[in-house]
């Protein structure tokens, strides 16, 4: 999933997380890794332009799954509020991430703080969809050249030209 590997890109170093950004590892990390980020695409729907060219509206889910530890209530409440919007910033300013896209139709946000074995853990879920065309270019043989025959009426031989394409303009 591109989409996923160029937000993983977007935030590694680039928040409270630092280098635990995960895009490809599962759940679940030890407290002393905290922060963490995991990233998935769960769901990706694509929904027809037309009959004619097979082109897409494309819509993929961007779960950015993060973990952060505190002392307190309070500090783990306060670390996953700013690592929340950090990872919000990032994703929806970056240029680079938005030029990719059509438009983030969706974006919801679920936070929980618990407390286990006296430690507590805060966990924040974004989910964005992302959504893009995407066209697929038809199959065949490429047209290298264009054969053109003019008649009139009183003259089947009117003209004739023949266009070749330069091999740099055939896609």
């Amino acid at each position: 999933m591109e989409l996923r590997e160029a937000a993983a890109r977007l935030l590694s170093n680039a928040t409270d997380a630092g280098p635990n950004v995960f895009s490809r590892r599962a759940l679940p990390l030890s407290q002393d890794a905290l922060p963490a980020i995991y990233l998935s695409a769960p769901s990706d729907t694509a929904r027809s332009t037309g009959r004619t060219a097979p082109d897409f509206v494309r819509v993929t889910q961007l779960n950015v799954d993060a973990m952060v530890s505190g002392g307190t209530p309070e500090a783990t409440q306060d670390a996953l509020d700013a690592l929340t919007e950090q990872i919000e910033l990032l994703i929806m300013q970056d240029v680079g991430f938005q030029a990719r896209l059509s438009q983030v139709s969706d974006l919801s946000t679920l936070q929980e703080v618990t407390s286990d074995n006296s430690s507590y853990i805060g966990k924040v879920r974004l989910s964005f969809s992302l959504e893009y065309f995407e066209e697929f270019s038809p199959g065949g043989q490429r047209i290298a050249a264009l054969d053109l025959q003019m008649q009139t009426m009183g003259n089947p031989d009117f003209a004739e030209t023949r266009e070749e394409f330069p091999a740099q303009n055939i896609q």
